[in-house]
């Protein structure tokens, strides 16, 4: 990306290459984007990519998809002059998608995801299209997307027709944050329909870019999860006065050397460095009358933080490298190569993804029992090393009305019921493949479905850590630890202008609904994506 010399907005500028980094700032960032150019030596290929189809559609020559009907259909010969309506229809019919709508951002990735792919000049398509996709994204007009309908191979066929219907100028299309119909708008910017040539419509829908584009908004999210909850566990460790040994670089970094875990007991150890915490190390702890004055070691749910969120992290690092492999590729069929052959393969086929967001589903599952223990921990009395039961204001509350009040009780259950159904949700997807389309699409990836109930479970962890911060205020506040570090002010100050310290009892729905909202705000505006992407 480059800035202009006249503006304070960038060119956007695709030359074959589109790193994840540069996706999050053109999905995240999109504002501060003016333009969208493609590198020259790019606008030759895409050229003689079309150039090649047509001479094969002049020749007779039976290719899958522009001249042939599609799938199990591909042995019926389409007659030249009928191959551009051929494209029409298959958007036509592949538009029956279902379900709630695919984030907005998800869908901007999903566009710039499929130009990206489409540019690279083996796909067939005309410069005409390039063109028109380049102008709908400048103007920020995205499809709306139904979420179900995707088997993820042929790629995403379904969600994709929404993209397709959107490039002819049909639907319905976000524009200037709203949903309009795709033909309104183009009549306000006074731009014309754009009408399919052949093999477009194929080249559109026939790819991974719809589970690509939900995978990269799933994979931003996740990052934020993982940062609240290393900043969770310091808070905990501080409120129950753990050791601080449990983080160290000898027990993370000598005696067991796998990176993930080295970066997350760095950063718990770091958020405990910042509010000066140094406790007595477990084998300096005194001993009076056969008993240790403090507990020597801590719960698991707080000694092995860094073996738990290791490995999601290294897991999470291998997703972003899958992302960015899928992102460059060329996944419709049949494509072009560089000496004009048709090549037929199954690049389509989204199951690198699947893995990826599959893993992702098995890690949110092990941070949400991960809170689910750690608020144990501080909520009940047997447990919280002094706190009061529920975390009750005690002082405030007088002493004969105390058993009337039952604090956090409520949260803690809800707590315990939404983690249940997050780790519900986490048996993967790809498992359940099952034959489709007359048995032409007889091994599916479902990369689309685990992405999208990957989306559902991150939805219910911010539920959960939302609650995990409340009771870790509440906690703060009753201990009157004042937070010093600034991450950690940062989360404390967004929790208390949400949730106000809970004097007595009184419903704390909507206060939850609102942090959580704030919560995973701060994970998706400009300034909270920080260095999410680092690849």
């Amino acid at each position: 990306m480059t800035e202009t010399k006249n503006s304070i907005k960038s060119q956007f500028i695709l030359n074959g290459h589109l790193s994840v980094k540069d996706l999050s700032e053109f999905v995240f960032h999109r504002k501060s984007i003016d333009k969208i150019q493609i590198e020259k030596r790019l606008w030759s290929q895409i050229e003689n990519s079309f150039q090649t189809i047509q001479q094969l559609i002049d020749q007779g020559v039976p290719i899958y998809g522009v001249t042939t009907g599609f799938g199990e259909s591909c042995t019926r010969y389409v007659q030249r002059e009928d191959a551009d309506r051929l494209q029409v229809n298959l958007i036509e019919y592949l538009s029956c998608g279902l379900g709630k709508t695919i984030p907005v951002e998800a869908a901007r990735a999903m566009f710039l995801i499929r130009l990206n792919s489409l540019c690279q000049g083996y796909s067939g398509v005309s410069p005409e299209l390039i063109e028109r996709m380049i102008l709908l994204l400048e103007h920020d007009i995205l499809p709306s997307v139904p979420c179900e309908g995707s088997l993820g191979a042929s790629g995403d066929l379904v969600p994709l027709a929404y993209l397709g219907q959107t490039i002819q100028g049909h639907g319905e299309a976000f524009y200037q944050g709203a949903l309009h119909s795709t033909g309104s708008v183009l009549e306000k910017l006074n731009l014309g329909r754009y009408k399919l040539k052949a093999k477009e419509g194929l080249a559109i829908v026939n790819g991974t870019s719809t589970m690509a584009g939900v995978m990269h908004y799933t994979l931003t999210l996740m990052e934020s999860i993982i940062e609240l909850s290393q900043i969770a566990t310091a808070w905990q460790c501080l409120l129950l006065g753990g050791r601080l040994e449990a983080f160290g670089v000898f027990i993370n970094e000598v005696a067991k050397t796998n990176p993930g875990q080295k970066k997350a007991a760095s950063m718990i150890r770091a958020l405990l460095q910042a509010e000066k915490y140094s406790p007595p190390r477990g084998q300096d702890i005194k001993v009076n009358e056969d008993f240790t004055s403090e507990f020597i070691q801590d719960p698991y749910s707080l000694r092995c933080v860094p073996q738990i969120l290791g490995p999601i992290i290294e897991n999470l690092e291998q997703s972003w490298v899958s992302l960015e492999h899928e992102i460059n590729s060329v996944t419709d069929n049949p494509v072009v190569d560089i000496e004009g052959r048709l090549e037929m393969g199954g690049n389509f086929y989204g199951g690198y993804l699947c893995q990826a967001m599959d893993f992702t589903k098995i890690n949110l599952a092990h941070i949400a029992d991960l809170v689910d223990r750690q608020v144990l921990m501080i909520v009940s009395e047997k447990f919280s090393r002094g706190l009061p039961a529920n975390l009750i204001n005690r002082n405030g509350i007088k002493p004969g009305d105390q058993h009337l009040h039952h604090g956090l009780k409520g949260v803690h259950q809800t707590v315990g019921a939404l983690t249940s159904e997050v780790i519900q949700r986490a048996i993967p997807s790809g498992i359940f493949s099952r034959s489709s389309e007359s048995h032409n699409q007889d091994k599916v990836s479902l990369g689309m479905s685990a992405a999208m109930s990957c989306l559902d479970m991150l939805e219910g962890v911010y539920k959960i850590l939302s609650m995990q911060f409340v009771c870790l205020a509440q906690a703060l506040d009753l201990k009157e630890i004042r937070l010093q570090g600034q991450e950690s002010q940062e989360i404390y100050q967004l929790v208390r202008t949400h949730v106000a310290f809970l004097d007595g009892d009184r419903s704390l729905g909507r206060e939850i609904v609102s942090l959580t909202a704030a919560l995973k705000g701060r994970a998706l505006e400009p300034n909270g994506i920080r260095e999410n992407a680092k690849i």
